[in-house]
């Protein structure tokens, strides 16, 4: 915290607690020692850092509080008090007068046996309390375990999470700051449903570093331990010290398994098996037999893919072979291809894909259930008898939904089918045929129907939970105002200048039919986000445009993410870095399977000189949508920056494949040719991206540059002229022409144009 919060927060304490001195800080809170005035004790005061306390806001915190400060156990350090003191979130715990089980791991690095079993049976006990009121902590780690008079206390429950609670984001903030080395595998890869087994699995490996000295897994950066987390086994920490008993070491691989399911159930359980008193004593235990270790090696098989995307969300329950979190054959993933428009009439194609993307929404609320993006699920448009096994294959999914649309009249018929990838057989098939003024009720039915399709194969995660989350996630009940709205984005999506700006109009027009169509106006801020990279004269005030539409949205509905990812653009725009990081984070933290916000968000690190971090982030955008062009664009961006040219190059042919048409693309391809010294194939890639974006004088520069380093001077120069002439009557962006001085070899002058860039503040 600044000083200035600090002493803040002193005054707005100064009746209750006499704030002493500061204690540590860390990645979400600083704790500071304080003299409780009523009460004549000294107590620990944790204040949430200001952009986290933003972030998760006052009322869902105190809200978090009031369920936590119910923990009544002699192993959970309790609360005393909390509040909000001038915007400064703040709870107090008891101070206690020992040390952290950090400080003792560093300062002994391995601890007795005895010992570490001691602290890991009140930890575990604590927790089994603490679960059993339906609370989970999810940030168990050394640092969080105080050590009192030989005992161990459980600290910071203070942002646990409650499940039961509909609201709760705080430790989604948490999550999102966390250490990694302490994360489940489910919590790495970012998964929403979590429950008590990811505490243990933590404690397993809290009881492995005190035992052995180090985590089970290591590295040099935060990805790299992530990725051993989903994808390696630990090694058994009785290799490591062979004083360990076997059921001890049993126990703790055990704790560790990747699959929730093959963990101990409760905490309780694990407490019995440390202390002995449970069947691990050899290994004939049901987590270390062949076929337990054999499903252990399907995990790690299936995270291989996630390693293509360090921290791809998700992936670990996608493939047809992938593990379930419980028995049986569930299905956890599937895919809503493009409805097909069979009505004869394309002005209504909007509508079908409309349809096609209200009913992935609706169906992504089930819980449990992968509903993959819509950039990949388009691959297969037009497609009316799609192979289930390619798209089995290419979008990861074990089911899929296709159908028609057919809109004529004043009536709409829907059929949709639900199929298994792994065998082509149908699930589940329906048709609907109603007024189209019921289109709401068709969208309801039919992701009700599939539903019920599910239930057995879902379980009581489905029950009840489609129609109801559908309505709420359209934003509207006003047919016209909808219709309106898909119009806009099947405009948006196609993405040049002039569809984007026909988008804002059916935007405009959707929120003057309903004011309260808060997806409208952030659909809207999107829009004019994105107009200055597709057009070389944006409305002068497009940022405040797209600034003013974004406020609508969220004080419609604070939880948009498109809202928060569309001012992080704005906020680049401007060169607001530390405003952009912020609403990135925010739309990451409301909607972690969003990919744009992690394709913004990677560009936005790039930017800023992170570029190993944006390279991760970009992997698990792709990771959420396998077969979007955009990313793979990015991607080949990202690995241009690393000077990793041969990787870049093939990230692009990859994203070429999937958008042959995309001059972005070409252009990025073009760069890493161009570096990589292959001047014939990056001259050719940068004329093709010239060719497909024909009034974007940036590509004109970055032709010329191509022609320049090429050692094609005279062509280079006549692109020069042709844009100075453009310049005459039209804007033209510094930096074309700083790109063309560049591949002339005329520093100065090129030094001249990016100082012009500069001034300016040009995208």
């Amino acid at each position: 915290m600044a000083p200035d919060d600090a002493a803040r927060l002193a005054r707005a304490l100064a009746d209750r607690y006499r704030i002493e001195r500061e204690l540590g800080s860390g990645g979400m809170a600083t704790v500071y020692l304080a003299h409780d005035i009523r009460h004549d004790r000294q107590v620990a005061i944790k204040v949430l850092h200001p952009h986290l306390a933003e972030l998760v806001g006052a009322e869902r915190f105190l809200k978090e509080i009031k369920t936590t400060a119910h923990l009544q156990h002699p192993h959970i350090l309790p609360l005393f008090d909390s509040g909000d003191a001038g915007g400064l979130l703040f709870y107090v715990m008891p101070y206690v007068d020992g040390e952290s089980l950090r400080e003792r791991i560093a300062r002994e690095k391995r601890l007795p046996v005895a010992d570490a079993v001691q602290i890991t049976s009140d930890v575990a006990s604590a927790l089994d309390y603490a679960h059993r009121h339906e609370v989970i902590h999810r940030d168990i780690k050394p640092e969080n375990i105080l050590l009192h008079d030989g005992r161990a206390l459980v600290a910071d429950f203070g942002i646990a999470f409650a499940p039961t609670g509909a609201d709760s984001r705080l430790t989604e903030a948490g999550m999102s700051i966390g250490t990694p080395g302490y994360m489940s595998p489910e919590q790495a890869l970012g998964e929403r449903q979590l429950d008590a087994r990811c505490d243990i699995y933590a404690v397993g490996v809290m009881l492995y570093e005190m035992l052995t000295g180090a985590p089970p897994f290591t590295g040099a950066s935060a990805q790299a331990i992530v990725a051993k987390v989903i994808t390696e086994n630990p090694v058994p920490p009785s290799r490591l010290r062979k004083e360990i008993p076997a059921y001890l070491d049993n126990a703790v691989l055990t704790a560790l398994q990747k699959n929730p399911a093959d963990r101990f159930p409760r905490a309780a359980a694990l407490q019995e098996a440390i202390e002995g008193r449970s069947g691990l004593h050899s290994q004939d235990n049901p987590a270390w037999n062949a076929p337990g270790r054999k499903r252990n090696l399907v995990v790690v098989a299936g995270a291989a893919i996630v390693l293509l995307a360090i921290l791809g969300a998700f992936l670990y329950n996608w493939g047809p072979a992938a593990p379930t979190t419980r028995g049986g054959n569930e299905l956890t993933s599937v895919a809503v291809l493009p409805l097909i428009n069979v009505g004869g009439d394309t002005a209504s194609e909007y509508f079908s894909d409309g349809m096609t993307d209200e009913l992935a929404n609706a169906l992504g609320k089930l819980p449990g259930l992968h509903v993959v993006s819509r950039t990949s699920a388009y691959t297969f448009k037009g497609r009316r008898n799609a192979d289930a096994a390619e798209v089995g294959r290419k979008l990861h999914v074990q089911a899929f939904i296709g159908g028609t649309v057919r809109r004529a009249g004043d009536r709409l018929r829907v059929t949709a089918h639900l199929t298994n990838v792994s065998n082509g057989l149908e699930l589940w098939s329906e048709t609907y045929e109603r007024p189209v003024m019921d289109v709401f009720q068709v969208q309801d039915d039919i992701s009700r129907s599939i539903t019920e399709a599910l239930r057995l194969k879902l379980g009581a995660r489905a029950a009840g939970r489609s129609s109801i989350e559908s309505a709420a996630s359209r934003g509207t009940e006003n047919l016209e105002a909808y219709d309106a709205y898909l119009r806009g984005i099947y405009l948006w999506n196609r993405r040049d200048a002039d569809n984007l700006t026909r988008a804002i109009a059916q935007f405009e027009r959707a929120v003057a039919i309903d004011p309260r169509f808060g997806r409208a106006y952030a659909a809207m801020a999107s829009v004019y986000a994105l107009l200055p990279e597709y057009t070389d004269s944006p409305p002068p005030d497009a940022p405040k445009r797209a600034r003013d539409a974004a406020s609508r949205a969220l004080a419609i509905d604070s939880t948009l993410a498109e809202a928060y990812t569309a001012l992080g653009l704005v906020a680049i725009h401007e060169w607001n870095y530390p405003a952009a990081e912020k609403q990135y984070r925010m739309a990451i933290l409301l909607d972690p399977q969003y990919p744009t916000g992690h394709q913004w968000y990677a560009e936005f690190l790039f930017h800023t000189g992170r570029v190993d971090s944006g390279i991760a982030e970009i992997r698990r955008a792709i990771a959420l949508d396998p077969l979007a062009p955009i990313l793979e664009g990015v991607y080949s961006w990202g690995l241009y920056l690393a000077g990793r040219y041969d990787e870049a190059i093939a990230a692009g042919k990859r994203g070429i494949e999937l958008a042959p048409t995309a001059g972005v693309i070409h252009a990025s391809l073009a760069r890493s040719y161009l570096e990589n010294r292959e001047y014939t194939q990056g001259v050719r890639e940068m004329e093709l991206s010239a060719r497909l974006d024909p009034n974007l004088a940036l590509r004109q520069g970055q032709l010329a540059y191509a022609y320049g380093v090429s050692g094609d001077k005279e062509r280079a120069r006549a692109l020069l002229a042709k844009l100075t002439e453009r310049a005459k009557s039209e804007k033209i962006s510094p930096l074309a022409f700083a790109l063309a001085y560049v591949g002339l070899g005329e520093t100065d002058a090129a030094l001249s144009a990016l100082e012009r860039a500069v001034d300016q503040h040009d995208i």
